[in-house]
């Protein structure tokens, strides 16, 4: 990311590539799984610090697709408890106010879903039967972009924290960690 918007910023061009394949490493482990999305939601945020006033000059439209992703992560928890509030605000029964609520959801999450799984060949239900993991995927995204937003962009700045500034790359079980050095800093 960094690399991408210092790129752009001197004037260079990001291209889609339909057609490129990026192997991953999916976390084996909740251990790998935290400090692969701790590393993602830091290095995000510390990407919006340090570019975000070029790229409001320079790449107005990433900054606007940047400036529409701080306020999706921090309205998130506000969304996940809209059931509660409507039953409490609007006094709308528990049950009535989750069917609200979940058939919105399905409305805005099904159809890039099944998008993707007719592009891709993927039968539709198996795309169905995982969708629960979404949440579980959001809840643990969701924390550690807070806490990266925090650490990032309030306390970092302020001299109250330490920034992110050790990335383990590779896994620390395979050859893949002795290849990158096992720790970029």
């Amino acid at each position: 990311m960094d690399l991408t918007w210092t790129a752009q910023i001197a004037g260079h061009r990001a291209r889609y590539v339909g057609d490129a394949v990026a192997w991953a490493a999916d976390p084996e482990t909740l251990p790998y799984l935290r400090r692969q999305v701790r590393r993602w939601m830091a290095g995000f945020f510390q990407n919006v610090r340090l570019h975000l006033p070029r790229l409001l000059v320079r790449k107005p439209l990433l900054a606007l697709w940047v400036g529409l992703a701080v306020p999706e992560i921090l309205l998130a928890p506000l969304w996940w408890i809209t059931p509660v509030l409507l039953t409490y605000a609007w006094h709308l029964p528990l049950a009535e106010a989750l069917a609200w609520w979940a058939a919105t959801e399905l409305l805005l999450l099904a159809p890039p879903l099944l998008y993707a799984a007719h592009r891709r060949g993927i039968p539709y239900r198996r795309i169905l039967v995982n969708l629960p993991c979404v949440y579980a995927t959001r809840a643990v995204n969701t924390y550690y972009a807070w806490r990266a937003l925090i650490t990032e962009l309030l306390l970092a700045p302020l001299g109250l924290a330490s920034s992110l500034t050790t990335y383990e790359k590779g896994r620390p079980d395979t050859d893949g960690a002795a290849r990158c050095g096992g720790v970029m800093g």
